[in-house]
């Protein structure tokens, strides 16, 4: 099982597929190598409403979530995607 930390692009690419070439890649490669689970975390704040559409819509399911991880009334969600 892999967890990736961080994925970033820049808000004026956005929309624009990047993220979700990134994710492909990092997902065939692990694939290749017979690996088998890749989590992504992110947080549950509504600023990142869009990040967790964005994990959703690229197949990701919500696995779990840890209450007020990263600070008071800020979740942590974890996604899970079977590779």
């Amino acid at each position: 099982t892999w967890n990736a930390l961080l994925l970033a692009v820049h808000p004026d690419r956005q929309g624009r597929g990047i993220g979700a070439a990134l994710m492909s890649y990092v997902e065939a490669l692990l694939a290749a190598r017979g690996e088998r689970v890749l989590l992504v975390e992110t947080s549950g704040a509504a600023d990142f409403e869009r990040t967790r559409g964005f994990y959703a819509h690229i197949g990701y399911e919500r696995e779990a979530l840890i209450r007020e991880y990263y600070d008071a009334g800020d979740d942590k969600v974890v996604f899970r995607k079977v590779l």
